[in-house]
């Protein structure tokens, strides 16, 4: 009777650990991103959705991602204008479990869609007061000229996160991105860094 019961009673371990294993899993993070040669501030979130149990030794997981940056202009340095960009698209994550101990690191690559905007060029206002006439400056590269593109972009992101508690980590990220905005641009390459905080529900 015992050796009957005891097929069900793993049965129900396992239901029941898969009962507890997280549904969703959010997270959010502050960094830096570098595109077109230029760095700035950056912050991002995460939306992953586990497949499988959870009692894998390789989780994976599938969700939607955002980042936004603030970066300067390569080609001037000297002024005070910035670019924007945006990226938001899906993702495919892989992460060990139980091989560091509350360590993981874990895999992903992302698809976004991209968008790049450069603030308009204002004249100085010391330049403007002035008798002589004011040059106009050279014609930037394609990519650092005024107004904004939507392009795409995939590439890898890899990281580890340290389990804090139940359902909570922390965890830092490097994500390396093939970009495809501007054509003609000087580069194809960005690459963004992120640490923050995951929990999952």
């Amino acid at each position: 009777m015992r050796i009957a019961f005891l097929p069900i009673l793993l049965s129900g371990i396992c239901l029941s650990a898969e009962a507890q294993s997280p549904q969703l899993e959010i997270e959010a993070g502050l960094g830096y991103a570098r595109i077109f040669h230029g760095g700035g501030f950056s912050v991002s979130g995460v939306l992953d959705k586990p497949i499988g149990s959870g009692l894998e030794p390789i989780q994976q997981a599938v969700g939607f991602g955002l980042w936004y940056a603030q970066t300067k202009i390569a080609s001037a340095q000297a002024d005070l204008r910035h670019r924007n960009i945006f990226g938001t698209g899906v993702r495919y994550r892989l992460a060990t479990r139980g091989c560091c101990g509350p360590m993981h690191p874990f895999l992903a690559v992302p698809l976004q869609l991209l968008r790049s905007s450069v603030e308009e060029f204002t004249q100085p206002i010391a330049a403007l007061t002035s008798h002589a006439v004011p040059q106009p400056p050279p014609a930037p590269p394609v990519e650092d000229a005024p107004g904004g593109a939507w392009g795409w972009g995939t590439g890898i992101e890899v990281g580890v996160e340290l389990s804090l508690a139940r359902n909570l980590s922390c965890q830092t990220r490097v994500q390396g991105l093939y970009q495809d905005i501007y054509t003609g641009a000087a580069s194809n390459t960005a690459w963004t860094w992120h640490a923050g905080l995951r929990y999952g529900f």
